[in-house]
């Protein structure tokens, strides 16, 4: 019987076909055609995410009885775009109770009470994040392109999206050396870490102007500080303290200095999507594409995701017909694998990955 593992590739030359697409809220339209050629930085679509209706009860927070009074404080224009924080009702723009706009937007609308305000909408532009061709147009949603390059997927991202400058962490202390100044180098950079993230790092790295880092794992009560972070954070191994696999960090070395695409996707519950790191590689020829509906067989790699070995990437030597049997005595569907060591050992078909070529 075949056996289809989960994949999480980590490809040194791949054709790769990336989607490029307007969230799902937005509308927009699409600014490139199939059969076009786009750069790393090319806008293939933009649109906007519809604005909230926010309802304020202004008579609430003023202390109002007489509900319609809201009406004759108002200190703004209807449909005047105001900030964040003004000071939209009240007897004085400047003390006393007032109500303050929670978000940037205009006021649309009082009644009973009741201020009703309308966000500014979202703007949104979609870059091509490869360099590639358009091979498929999806009409005001966006494109897929298909793009020649390196390419590590994650297990785990905080959502954000950047394409910067790969760069390898500094051998200094990376906490004295953003106290003292960051070289030049690494301003606007996406780092690479072989060591866990910890808690104070993400704020240095803000204030070093990092925009982006792909570590190997993080603590899995980070996942809310990563989460609020402007910077784009993808890790490769997992949550814990694990370092990052020399298979993943001498890949990502090689291309320290280059162009990378870092879309640090949120795996979901309905999505086959991972967050990934793609880099570009302008080469003539076409290298076979990713199967992504591979089975194991023998001579593949593939890479452990459960301890003892964990994050190791091994080769199968033989897939038995018969249960394996395991150092605590159970016996399951697995595979005979070869770590890099050399060593040979039993591991259940369900703590195997392939990882790529």
């Amino acid at each position: 019987m075949k056996y289809y593992p989960d994949q999480r590739i980590v490809s040194r030359l791949s054709t790769i076909h990336r989607e490029c697409l307007l969230p799902d809220e937005a509308f927009g339209a699409v600014r490139v055609h199939e059969g076009q050629k786009v750069e790393v930085r090319d806008v293939v679509a933009n649109g906007q995410i519809p604005a909230r209706h926010i309802i304020i009860e202004a008579a609430e927070i003023l202390g109002l009885r007489d509900k319609s009074a809201v009406s004759r404080l108002l200190l703004v224009k209807s449909n005047q775009v105001i900030d964040a924080d003004t000071a939209i009702a009240g007897k004085r723009k400047d003390r006393g109770k007032r109500v303050f706009a929670p978000v940037r937007g205009i006021v649309v609308a009082v009644s009973g009470g009741r201020i009703i305000m309308q966000e500014m909408p979202e703007l949104v532009n979609v870059e091509a994040g490869v360099a590639g061709r358009v091979i498929q147009v999806y009409p005001e949603r966006g494109v897929a392109v298909e793009a020649v390059g390196s390419i590590v997927q994650g297990v785990w991202g905080n959502g954000r999206t950047i394409i910067a400058t790969l760069r390898m962490e500094p051998e200094q202390d990376l906490r004295r050396l953003i106290q003292e100044s960051l070289d030049i180098q690494y301003k606007g950079a996406v780092m690479v870490m072989i060591n866990p993230l910890t808690p104070d790092l993400i704020p240095l790295l803000e204030e070093g102007n990092i925009n982006g880092v792909i570590a190997p794992s993080m603590p899995a009560t980070m996942i809310e500080q990563a989460m609020q972070s402007n910077i784009a954070v993808m890790l490769t191994e997992g949550f814990g303290q694990l370092r990052m696999a020399g298979q993943v960090f001498n890949l990502l070395k090689e291309y320290d200095g280059y162009q990378v695409t870092l879309d640090a996707d949120v795996p979901g519950r309905w999505t086959s999507r991972r967050p990934e790191a793609v880099i570009n590689r302008p080469i003539d020829e076409r290298p076979p594409g990713l199967n992504l509906n591979a089975s194991l067989k023998t001579g593949l790699r593939v890479r452990i995701t459960r301890p003892p070995h964990l994050g190791q990437i091994a080769r199968i030597q033989d897939l038995p017909n018969q249960p394996i049997e395991l150092p605590n005595g159970l016996r399951v569907a697995g595979a005979r694998v070869e770590l890099i060591s050399g060593e040979v050992v039993n591991i259940p078909l369900a703590n195997l990955e392939l990882a790529g070529r």
